[in-house]
């Protein structure tokens, strides 16, 4: 292992007058060393070791570092007092509170593979009596044909005259940008102030600029956009045999359908413009429970396009609409015939619905009407029972008296023979005297008074 020491020195005669002319306290000198170079083995644990240093008692020390994650996998961290720390897709975040003038953190991964790999210390802050200072005060290495004046130059300049960025609620300042494979250095126009950033050498419109935190405690290169003035962290990843830059979508450019905006994290304070595909239910969106994240690049050949990156492994590989637009349309062919049936299968409960609500209010209307009917049939019943059976009282009659029997109206019976084929409907004209002489008058009436 090789260990690399960062450092912090506040010396010299314009400090000492500076301070003397200005009454301040000089910052306290602090340092951080580190196992910056491990041996991985597949299967196993590795650790590496980081000790901060300070003249004064430290209120809190953070420490980010970044790892290879194709050869490490990040497992845990550890420290003193208060420790946090988290890790992951390339990056470990450490933080305590030592209250000591030393601080100590260790970070252990497991190797995917046998090789040697490098980690590399992104930032390093502790706090001071109240007073945030960064340990990593050195500038990066610049550029072998630029000369001392310029850097000087860059480091006097006063932020006011750099143009910023807001990057998660702090301000970043465009500075001096780091030498970049492919990029040369040159000088254009962000926000009206003419401002050193580095160009494609082969790619046209694309643009890197390096941003330092108003602390100082962050500085990364970013790809500027010219076109909106915006910018994201710098990611160049290998698809195959392309090269790809991650770079915002044009407006012009269509997002697949069944994919909804995301801020994909990046770092410990950055985020990425990223897409992620999501299920439509009713008006909700829910999101797909995979880290695949759909991100637009440049390849080296200048073409643009979607990438699908998958974040657990740190892999990206082309897009193909194509196949994707051909799934989606069969997709959404199959939920046309599910909506056209749920439709159907509605329109059918609706209409069920309606006929036996209607069928129920006939049925309803019949039992009334049948009621009623009943009704009156039992009532007609008993009028045509009650006038069959009279009450007894009204049919009493006045008792006939037994002295005075009831004189029949009298009447006359005529009797009297007839021969054979002889009849009593005979004219009267043409019946003879004689024939009236052989009939016998015989009076009813004798019989009625008991004779």
């Amino acid at each position: 292992m090789r260990n690399r020491k960062f450092g912090i020195g506040k010396t010299g005669l314009l400090a000492a007058l500076f301070f003397l002319c200005f009454g301040m306290t000089a910052f306290a000198s602090s340092s951080v060393e580190g196992d910056t170079e491990l041996t991985a083995v597949d299967g196993e644990t590795v650790s590496a070791e980081f000790t901060i240093t300070s003249d004064s008692d430290m209120e809190s020390a953070t420490l980010e570092i970044s790892y290879d994650k194709s050869v490490l996998t990040y497992i845990s961290g550890s420290g003193g007092d208060n420790f946090s720390g988290s890790g992951g897709n390339g990056t470990v975040q450490l933080s305590y509170v030592p209250n000591d003038t030393s601080a100590t953190f260790t970070v252990t991964f497991r190797g995917s593979s046998d090789e040697d790999t490098t980690l590399e210390i992104l930032s390093c802050t502790i706090e001071v009596d109240g007073e945030e200072i960064d340990v990593l005060a050195e500038e990066d290495e610049v550029d072998l044909d630029e000369d001392s004046s310029e850097e000087d130059s860059d480091d006097d300049e006063d932020d006011s005259e750099r143009a910023s960025f807001v990057i998660d609620g702090r301000t970043f300042y465009v500075h001096h940008p780091t030498d970049v494979e492919g990029f040369s250095l040159t000088t254009i126009d962000i926000q009206g102030i003419s401002s050193e950033v580095r160009e494609s050498d082969t790619l046209e419109g694309i643009y890197l600029v390096r941003l330092v935190s108003d602390n100082g405690s962050y500085r990364d290169m970013f790809v500027y956009n010219p076109d909106t003035g915006n910018v994201i962290p710098y990611v160049q990843l290998e698809s195959g045999s392309d090269t790809v830059i991650f770079i915002e979508a044009d407006e012009d450019v269509t997002v697949p359908t069944r994919y909804s905006y995301v801020d994909l994290g990046w770092g410990a304070k950055y985020t990425l413009p990223a897409y992620k595909h999501v299920t439509i239910d009713g008006v909700d969106e829910i999101f797909d429970d995979t880290n695949r994240y759909l991100v637009y690049g440049i390849n080296q050949d200048g073409e643009k396009g979607w990438y699908s990156y998958d974040y657990d492994t740190g892999s990206v590989q082309l897009f193909d609409e194509i196949a994707y637009d051909g799934e989606q349309a069969y997709i959404t062919e199959l939920e046309e015939k599910e909506d056209g049936l749920r439709d159907d299968l509605e329109y059918q409960a609706t209409r069920y619905n309606t006929d036996m609500r209607n069928r129920l209010w006939l049925l309803l209307a019949v039992t009334l009407i049948a009621i009623v009917l009943l009704n009156i049939a039992v009532i007609q019943h008993f009028r045509i029972r009650k006038l069959k059976n009279p009450d007894p009282e009204e049919e009493e009659e006045e008792p006939i008296s037994a002295s005075k029997p009831k004189k029949k109206k009298a009447s006359a019976v005529i009797v009297g023979n007839l021969e054979e084929n002889e009849t009593d409907f005979d004219d009267p004209e043409s019946r003879s005297k004689a024939d009236d002489d052989g009939l016998e008058i015989i009076d009813l009436d004798d019989f009625d008074d008991g004779e």
